[in-house]
């Protein structure tokens, strides 16, 4: 992690996605029963341990829609035919009780406004209605691992899957969009197109989005990517960078490194590549101005935990590649696994 810094301007930012285990807590009084079930009862399971991204938002939709019924309710159900899209917003647009890790993530249909939000604060996601009338009803919060708990014993393990199937995030919280339909609406990433070398947002593989957690020694914190944007979160605060293919004269011209006004206008902004070597496929992502350093490389990959095959997130640098950290799709896994090194890795000891 210490080279990632030192060869990249890419701090800080949030988790997006929710892990943990823990007990309902600061709950609402409603309670479903069979017959106000989202969706038939079936044997499909949640898995607790191992969710895609897109798994991990159906799983909040799906517990909150079957739990707090109401507008949660409509927008689960609907979601299923027209699609779950999840907006990320600085929690300075709501007026909410608890501000979580400082992020809103507000669960729609298709992109459509609703009131419907909820924040990440260590391993608990707190849930709200009508945020967007200035008066948000906190609703409760709960553990991932309970909502699991839930849904698995009310059989609606297939509406999970069914929200998960094309879930779409928006980060929305550094003025970049990270949908395609976002894009089309002629703001955010698609806009800089052409300004400063900018040749278009990088498309990030689905089964890297999300967050990923680790607890090794030198690199406790959370990345976390959308569909074009990348996020590391520590105890220091950061930023979110997005990724953009950079045309390959750009830094030829000695003024495009040194320029104060081109620094400022793209000091949000990374160069990513993907590069396959090691047996992986790896996207490297360096500073847009940056001209030394081998960059940070990111790359999914199966390991076997606990009997049982598990997508990690590795991090390399350097030139050698050599691993600095692996990430988890759980802070559970993640300080289980705590400076496990695996032997199909390559570290630097």
């Amino acid at each position: 992690m210490k080279s990632r810094k030192l060869s990249l301007a890419l701090v800080a930012g949030v988790a997006l996605l929710l892990a943990g285990c823990g007990a309902h807590s600061n709950g609402s009084s409603q309670q479903s029963s069979s017959s106000s079930l989202i969706a038939a009862k079936t044997n499909d399971k949640v898995d607790k341990d191992n969710q895609s991204p897109q798994q991990s938002v159906a799983v909040i939709t799906a517990y909150a829609g079957n739990k707090y019924g109401n507008k949660w309710a409509s927008t689960a159900k609907s979601a299923q035919q027209k699609g779950l899209q999840v907006n990320l917003f600085r929690t300075s647009k709501y007026q909410l009780s608890d501000n979580g890790q400082g992020v809103v993530y507000n669960v729609t249909v298709n992109g459509q406004p609703s009131g419907l939000v909820y924040t990440l604060k260590g391993s608990n996601v707190t849930i709200y209605e009508n945020a967007d009338t200035g008066q948000a009803k906190k609703l409760g919060t709960v553990s991932r691992s309970a909502m699991v708990d839930y849904l698995n014993d009310n059989g609606q393990g297939q509406l999970v899957n069914n929200l998960s199937k094309g879930a779409k995030v928006v980060d929305k919280t550094n003025g970049g969009l990270t949908s395609p339909s976002a894009d089309n609406a002629g703001t955010g990433t698609s806009a800089q197109t052409g300004k400063y070398g900018n040749k278009g947002p990088v498309n990030v593989p689905s089964e890297m989005q999300g967050t990923w957690y680790t607890a090794d020694d030198d690199s406790d914190g959370t990345v976390t990517f959308g569909s074009h944007t990348f996020r590391y979160s520590d105890s220091d605060g950061g930023s979110t960078e997005s990724l953009y293919k950079q045309d390959d004269s750009f830094l030829d011209d000695d003024s495009n490194t040194t320029n104060k006004a081109v620094m400022d206008a793209t000091k949000d902004w990374a160069r990513a590549t993907f590069v396959n070597a090691k047996g992986m496929n790896w996207l490297c992502i360096h500073g847009w101005t940056q001209t030394a350093g081998a960059g940070t490389y990111f790359a999914v990959h199966d390991e076997t935990i606990n009997g049982k095959q598990v997508k990690v997130l590795v991090e390399a640098g350097g030139a050698d590649l050599h691993v600095d950290a692996v990430y988890y799709q759980s802070q559970d896994m993640a300080k289980q696994q705590a400076d496990t090194q695996y032997d199909d890795l390559d570290y630097m000891n």
